[in-house]
């Protein structure tokens, strides 16, 4: 584990998961079409390759994520590089609107274990720019897009990002829980992110704070790109055809975990439609109170409610949470609020109907989660047949000002 004890972070009063955009079936095999209701999605007219040494024909496939290149045209950095993936091949690969992303980007990754580095084996390009809230993975150019809001470290690097909202933040009136997750220490004790808003005490950044919350978008994006074109795919991949039209001839591992742990709980996909994809809701999920929402998840396997939005994110989840606590010594606590009545604003608003402090360890959650992370890592994860800890229930009513206080 390092996490660093010097490091000091900023609360933030809610967490809701803004990881990938949410992306429909296709109406062809040779590209992906984008949701219609995923509003503000960015441009990248300003983009342009961060090193002199990237192929030209790359930075065209990169930006136009909305279509789907040849693979021959656009290769994943494994098919190109088939040793190590260092960090000048991702260099090569990153395109920004501003040049202070890539170097941000790359410092940190200059920080982080090989492990992670050769997921990159499975990603086309990694895109920076100004105006991408939220980040996302698009399967149609194997290609992560990141949120710049992770990565400046001051005002005049603050001011170059577009002010943007998050799409989904919207639906969360259509519901009358609050489902929350906290990255919490082996006692327990919350470690809140610094945020990434620029603020009168949020005013300047390091590296070492950027890298939390940093690591675990890239690993769950990561995640994304390896179950999409698996490591040992990646040969068979065939140039002639598009990337998307590869994707959709390979069997994702998410499929193997369906075919073995599969979620069952059909007011929980429900549930997710509405939060995360704008699905209008039903009377049913619309009346769903946080104790109840709770209480169905609680005998199901998901590590996070963002799990029933698609099966491409369950698997994304799972295995963030393992990287998160592998890597960091950080547990997930997942819970879901009610709101009082009659409070305006502050943390007494808010009330826990229920919750688990390492809801990782909860034995049906924790073996989905291992089989996530032993498909994504293969031979790379440490053997481990048992949890380390139990997942521990947060009394019901308790408030949330004393959660993050």
């Amino acid at each position: 584990m390092w996490l660093s004890s010097n490091c000091r972070y900023l609360s933030s009063l809610l967490f809701i998961v803004t990881f990938s955009l949410l992306l429909t079936a296709c109406d062809d095999d040779s590209r992906q079409e984008i949701a219609l209701n995923a509003k503000g999605y960015p441009d990248l007219s300003r983009v342009v390759a961060y090193s002199d040494t990237t192929p030209k024909q790359y930075l065209a496939c990169a930006k136009n994520y909305r279509n789907s290149c040849l693979v021959s045209k656009f290769p994943p950095i494994g098919l190109t590089f088939n040793t190590a993936v260092t960090l000048t091949d991702i260099e090569q690969r990153t395109f920004v609107s501003h040049p202070w992303m890539a170097e941000r980007f790359l410092s940190v990754l200059a920080s982080l274990p090989s492990e992670v580095l050769s997921l990159f084996r499975s990603v086309s390009a990694i895109v920076i720019a100004d105006d991408i809230r939220p980040s996302f993975y698009s399967a149609n150019t194997a290609t992560i897009y990141i949120d710049p809001r992770y990565l400046w470290r001051n005002e005049e690097e603050w001011l170059t990002i577009i002010a943007k909202q998050d799409f989904r933040d919207q639906f969360q009136a259509n519901v009358q829980f609050l489902a929350v997750r906290q990255s919490v220490d082996s006692d327990g004790n919350y470690a809140p992110w610094v945020s990434n808003e620029y603020a009168e005490n949020n005013t300047m950044r390091t590296t070492e704070q950027l890298l939390p919350a940093l690591f675990r978008l890239l690993v769950h994006e990561l995640a994304h790109a390896v179950d999409a074109i698996p490591p040992t795919s990646l040969t068979s991949l065939d140039p002639r055809r598009t990337i998307y039209q590869n994707i959709s001839a390979i069997t994702p591992l998410n499929q193997t975990l369906y075919d073995r742990f599969p979620l069952q709980d059909d007011l929980l996909f429900d549930a997710a439609n509405v939060l995360y994809d704008g699905v209008t809701p039903s009377y049913e999920v619309s009346t769903l109170t946080a104790s109840q929402v709770g209480a169905h998840f609680e005998v199901e396997g998901a590590s996070d409610l963002y799990g029933y939005s698609n099966r491409k994110e369950d698997m994304a989840m799972l295995f963030q949470s393992y990287m998160m606590y592998e890597y960091f010594g950080l547990q997930d606590r997942f819970l879901f609020l009610s709101q009082n009545d009659g409070i305006a604003l502050g943390c007494s608003r808010y009330t826990v109907e229920w919750g688990q402090t390492g809801r990782m360890f909860d034995p049906l959650v924790y073996e989905r989660m291992m089989f996530a992370a032993e498909a994504i890592l293969q031979p790379d994860l440490p053997a481990r047949s048992t949890p380390e800890r139990k997942a521990m229930q947060i009394p019901t009513g308790t408030s949330w000002c004393e959660m993050i206080n």
